[in-house]
């Protein structure tokens, strides 16, 4: 009897242990990439008053605050700018909560090629609309 109480205990116990709430750790943004020149909402678990602002290869933080009317006094928010000369691609940026380094990824849009690729496929597809065109022009003059 000691040993089935004993292992349904360990087995409670086991089963206890992944339900705990994870540690958010730093949160920006809302996942969806980032353009360069673009603030993104940070967020991190933190009720020490030592704290370092996000830093990453082209991106900012600023100070962490805390909400003036006392909600969520656990957490701390800051604004994170992303350069606006910042490499498209994901981009892993770090702050510290009472010396506990937190991090996180952003990932930053590609802005400039996508935007001359799009204007690029449009001229082509309207030069090839404007030969078309030409094109049954003459057929039908050629058929009179």
């Amino acid at each position: 009897m000691r040993l089935l109480l004993t292992t349904l205990v360990a087995a409670l116990l086991w089963l206890g242990a992944g339900t705990a709430l994870a540690d958010p750790g730093l949160v920006i943004g809302d996942g969806a990439p980032a353009a360069p020149g673009t603030s993104l909402r940070a967020q991190m678990p933190c009720e020490e008053p030592a704290t370092t602002p996000v830093t990453g290869p082209g991106v900012t933080g600023g100070p962490w605050e805390r909400d003036a009317d006392g909600h969520q006094p656990w957490a701390v928010f800051s604004a994170v700018t992303v350069a606006a000369d910042a490499a498209p691609g994901p981009v892993t940026v770090t702050a510290t909560c009472g010396g506990r380094p937190l991090e996180a990824t952003i990932t930053v849009a590609e802005t400039s090629g996508s935007s001359w690729r799009f204007v690029g496929g449009a001229a082509v597809l309207l030069v090839i609309v404007v030969a078309m065109v030409l094109l049954q022009r003459r057929r039908r003059a050629a058929a009179r």
